[in-house]
């Protein structure tokens, strides 16, 4: 494994960052997709674009995850700025009517995200004059309409606030969307970008653990692309040093991304922090290869040392182990994606900051098979748009 002090951001205006980070988070997403609920060393390598069978989809396409990201980003670049009634209501459009989804539909949704847009919508159907109106064949007025869905909208939030935050839904249903937070507010201080990041948190997930996730990657996110516009020097250290040194709130987090005691360099992260602990007896355990999968799979732990499931704090884990023990965007994609079961949704957490980070340097981002794996993706138009309005907003934010 490379030294972390010798790993720098690849600098670059922010639009740019903004763009392949938006980008390299849904081609994680879509390579991810076919790995999604496989146990861990159960299924071929997986290094190309291949078809979904979970769904019955082709290559390329990228799941639920991408498409709240672009259904927040679009909020946040429309609606000027972090709006939780607008962006609980751009969810319910991709889940209802399949927009900014790859295929016009949503073909997989999680279990507390469906709980709080269900909660919209019984918010929206209620016996109100709305309803009775469109019993009667007749729809209100744009103004009406727009007033009806922001009273159910701000009526269900607070439901939800209620209701969803126990231990219990403590899934990667917000972190997985969280990336454009970090990249439109790259510009302000990490108190604002911790507002934001919890605000946006708790339109589906108020659990505390949820919340505290998305804001120390959120962070994380802003602080790249601040380096990388400006070009101050930032090490994978720095960013290793951001994620032990926070002041987690929260014992699950605490517990992952911490060290067990005060670290002031790599050698000593090397002997005390648990994601660096893991790789050196990973790495040590297994024998050296010249084959490519062999070299990666080389890098992967079992699954009960480094789960990739659906709680929240497991994903964030294997996401910056990925980032972590990597040396290019494409290995730490194979990487993550390998893992198995949530595979679609941490690739895609691991694929904001990774792109964020590498794009868009020739040797460590554009290989020739990450250029491939940009052919195949799906709808790229509909992620450039987005991402396009992302920019402009970010500049003004």
């Amino acid at each position: 494994m490379k030294p972390l002090n010798s790993q720098l951001v690849t600098p670059g205006p922010a639009s740019t960052k903004i763009r392949l980070s938006l980008l390299s988070s849904a081609i994680c997403d879509a390579l991810g997709g076919p790995a999604e609920f496989h146990r861990r060393f159960s299924f071929d390598f997986v290094s190309e674009m291949i078809p979904n069978q979970n769904f019955g989809l082709g290559a390329g396409i990228w799941t639920d995850d991408t498409s709240m990201t672009l259904a927040l980003a679009k909020s946040l670049a429309t609606s000027n700025g972090c709006d939780e009634v607008d962006q609980l209501h751009r969810y319910y459009r991709w889940w209802k009517k399949g927009e900014l989804s790859a295929i016009d539909r949503c073909f997989d949704i999680g279990n507390t995200i469906c709980t709080a847009l269900n909660s919209y919508h019984d918010a929206l159907t209620s016996n109100s004059q709305h309803g009775f109106m469109q019993k009667a064949g007749r729809m209100l007025s744009s103004r009406a309409q727009h007033a009806h869905e922001r009273e159910a909208a701000t009526k269900a939030l607070a439901g939800i606030q209620q209701g969803l935050s126990a231990t219990v839904f403590g899934g990667n249903g917000s972190l997985m969307r969280i990336l454009p937070v970090g990249l439109a507010y790259y510009r302000l201080s990490p108190d604002e970008v911790k507002n934001f990041a919890a605000r946006t948190s708790r339109v589906t997930h108020p659990n505390e653990v949820c919340i505290e996730a998305c804001v120390v990657w959120a962070q994380m996110i802003a602080k790249i692309v601040h380096s990388a516009q400006e070009s101050i020097p930032l090490t994978k250290l720095d960013v290793l040093n951001h994620f032990s040194n926070y002041a987690y709130e929260t014992q699950p987090l605490r517990a992952a991304l911490a060290a067990e005691k005060p670290c002031s360099d790599e050698e000593s992260y090397l002997r005390f922090h648990p994601i660096l602990k893991l790789a050196v007896e990973t790495i040590s355990s297994n024998t050296p290869s010249e084959d490519l999968s062999a070299q990666i799979l080389a890098l992967l732990p079992q699954e009960a040392a480094l789960r990739s499931s659906g709680y929240v704090v497991h994903t964030i884990t294997a996401a910056l182990y990925a980032f972590l023990v990597t040396e290019t965007f494409e290995q730490g994609a194979m990487l993550v994606v390998n893992m198995g079961d949530d595979a679609d949704t941490v690739a895609a957490v691991y694929g904001g900051l990774a792109g964020a980070w590498y794009g868009e340097d020739k040797g460590t981002f554009w290989t020739e098979r990450v250029e491939r794996w940009f052919k195949e993706l799906v709808r790229k138009e509909t992620i450039e748009e987005v991402a396009n309005q992302l920019v402009v907003f970010s500049n003004a934010a």
